[in-house]
């Protein structure tokens, strides 16, 4: 009884001092006790309208392939799916044929340039097709979705390499996503000190010859 005596003088001592209007320490129990309902309500509410708590349930239709030591293997159904498809696993041969063309100008060009080699190992990795929770043909397509995405990538900086070389110039709008060698370009000044900028960033040796 004596704390609760002690925070009630300590409140009007305050109130004194800001010139706030009377208020119970009764009252101000039951403004925070309302308030708290309020905030557990709308937190509730929240809970309930977004399933926060509730494992998402996704229903749809399976193409049973077949079981395996009790496990079902299966792929998922769709109209969408199937019907995208052939433009999806089509990429495969554009992409080889890609990957073809660029290693051959990568391989003789940066060595006629004197342009450092990319290491493939820094860009072409796979390894999500490890989880064990992936069935046989989820790690499939996760081998091909590495594939051409890390072959991008690998591509990117290729021609970044490449850009460096021959036109190290920067966009006078912002460029979005740019590659690993675009911050060092230049920005259009006058003329004498842009073709110097330029001859010294024709040499490579910031970056480790591979």
């Amino acid at each position: 009884m004596s704390i609760r005596k002690n925070l009630l003088s300590q409140f009007q001592r305050i109130q004194k001092e800001l010139s706030l209007p009377k208020l119970s320490f009764s009252s101000l129990e039951k403004l925070s006790q309302e308030t708290k309902k309020n905030f557990d309500d709308a937190l509730n509410r929240f809970m309930v309208k977004n399933d926060i708590f509730k494992k998402i349930d996704v229903r749809r239709e399976f193409i049973k392939l077949w079981k395996h030591r009790g496990r079902q293997i299966s792929i998922p159904i769709s109209w969408r799916y199937l019907l995208s498809a052939p433009f999806i696993y089509g990429m495969i041969i554009p992409g080889i044929i890609w990957n073809i063309g660029i290693e051959i100008y990568h391989q003789i060009c940066f060595r006629l340039y004197g342009i450092p080699r990319v290491n493939t190992k820094d860009y072409f990795i796979y390894d999500r097709q490890l989880l064990s929770c992936l069935n046989w043909w989820e790690k499939l397509n996760c081998y091909y979705c590495s594939y051409v995405n890390n072959l991008i990538r690998y591509s990117a900086e290729i021609g970044g390499r490449t850009e460096r070389y021959w036109c190290p110039i920067k966009y006078v709008r912002r460029v979005k996503d740019t590659h690993s060698q675009y911050a060092k370009f230049i920005d259009i000044q006058d003329e004498k000190k842009f073709r110097q900028e330029w001859d010294k960033l024709r040499d490579f040796s910031d970056i480790k010859n591979n």
